[in-house]
């Protein structure tokens, strides 16, 4: 799969004498497999600088690989805006797994244990941006070229993308749509009498409300703080610093 096959013993032996009849110093005696070498780089791994010269791979595919990910990232989210928190996570992980089952050569995902580092499993800086390169275009989310080594499991990195995904800025829009979509449903079909009525419009406005507010700043909050740093000691300051900024 990495595009390197085995040599015969006949093989190996006749580079052996070609090797030993020949003046020049450096020999490879390696059996590569071309076609191999290319689906891996079309399959969004990295090939050695060694080898680059000796696979084509078409320009125009650098050119398709931000719109891949981004309708990559497009339908995941679809899929997993109608599960739970916790369906979301199972998915996440079958799909980390899947994609590290891949980049090693497993025969699925159940062979991936989501706890085992990916330095215990044989990772290195190749299989490392090969499974940067495949995620990203699946889950359309900008991946750090150093993922494997920031978020060492699986679990790390289902942590690190369910964050990415639904925590915030336009991520966090699609689960909340869902969710709205299906009180819609519930209060559409609900037929409750009048007190019933009155009690579910207070909640939805306060609701309302509530989200109407969030996130703005406490200005007791602030106000606070500066009472408190103006009549704070240089000691005070620096421990304040200190916790603030894990200074110790």
């Amino acid at each position: 799969r990495g595009g390197v096959n085995a040599l015969s013993e006949q093989e190996g032996l006749a580079l052996f004498d070609t090797a030993a009849a020949s003046p020049t110093a450096a020999f490879v005696p390696v059996k590569l497999d071309l076609a191999a070498l290319r689906a891996q780089v079309t399959a969004g791994g990295m090939l050695p600088p060694l080898l680059s010269g000796l696979v084509r791979v078409p320009a125009r595919r650098a050119v398709g690989t931000a719109d891949a990910g981004a309708q990559g990232g497009a339908a995941l989210r679809e899929r997993l805006a109608g599960l739970s928190q916790e369906g979301r996570q199972e998915a996440l992980l079958e799909l980390v797994r899947g994609h590290v089952a891949g980049v090693l050569g497993f025969a699925g995902p159940e062979a991936v244990d989501g706890a085992r580092s990916f330095s215990d499993v044989g990772f290195d800086s190749l299989t490392a941006v090969e499974l940067r390169n495949r995620l990203g275009a699946a889950t359309g989310v900008r991946l750090p070229a150093t993922l494997v080594f920031d978020y060492p499991t699986p679990n790390a990195i289902v942590e690190f993308l369910r964050d990415e995904l639904w925590q915030g800025g336009v991520a966090a829009v699609p689960p909340l749509l869902a969710e709205l979509d299906r009180l819609e449903r519930t209060l559409v079909e609900a037929v409750p009498d009048d007190d019933g009525r009155n009690r579910i419009t207070e909640r939805l406005q306060a609701l309302l409300a509530a989200w109407s507010t969030a996130g703005e700043p406490s200005a007791s909050d602030g106000a606070d703080v500066a009472e408190a740093l103006e009549t704070a000691t240089d000691d005070d300051l620096f421990d304040f610093i200190g916790k603030e900024f894990g200074i110790s």
